[in-house]
């Protein structure tokens, strides 16, 4: 096989021609809905873009909003919850003192009671000594002691009570 490289001038001046041509056409009918295609794709991608960014900017400040919102709720509950301990501890003092004031009364009712069974007592005691005294006297009157004897269980019997020492 042979191969030749004819090179034929007006073969090539056609197909530049041609090739010109062709450009041409594609040129006057593509090119032009081609470069509006492209803006407007390029002038969407750009509004999404524009659109994206602001929503992030949007969502930035929102944040920003919220988090001073819950900022100012912490501290709300903060002072809500040391304001409810502060009434707590008020009312637990307070209680306290009622509680303590209830036995105290209840101690000085024990106390009364006690000292009126106290005193019931010494009149019971003095009450018996009184009949027992009385009796002794009965029966020393009847046997008739002497005097002397008298003065003895007398003084003996002081002594008992608790009366003058000696």
């Amino acid at each position: 096989m042979d191969i030749s490289l004819d090179f034929d001038l007006t073969t090539l001046v056609i197909q530049i021609a041609a090739t010109l041509i062709l450009f041409a056409v594609v040129a006057k009918f593509f090119a032009k809905p081609m470069k509006n295609f492209l803006a407007k794709r390029q002038e969407y991608v750009q509004e999404t873009f524009d659109e994206a960014e602001q929503a992030k900017l949007e969502a930035v400040t929102k944040k920003e909003e919220l988090d001073g919102e819950l900022g100012k709720l912490k501290a709300e509950s903060r002072e809500i919850l040391e304001k409810a301990s502060a009434k707590a501890q008020v009312k637990a003092d307070s209680i306290l003192e009622e509680a303590k004031a209830d036995a105290a009364r209840t101690m000085e009712a024990a106390d009364v009671r006690n000292e009126r069974e106290r005193t019931r007592m010494i009149k019971s005691a003095q009450d018996e000594i009184t009949e027992i005294t009385t009796k002794a006297t009965e029966k020393l009157i009847k046997k008739e002691i002497d005097e002397k004897a008298h003065d003895n269980l007398f003084d003996e019997f002081v002594k008992l009570v608790g009366g003058e020492d000696g």
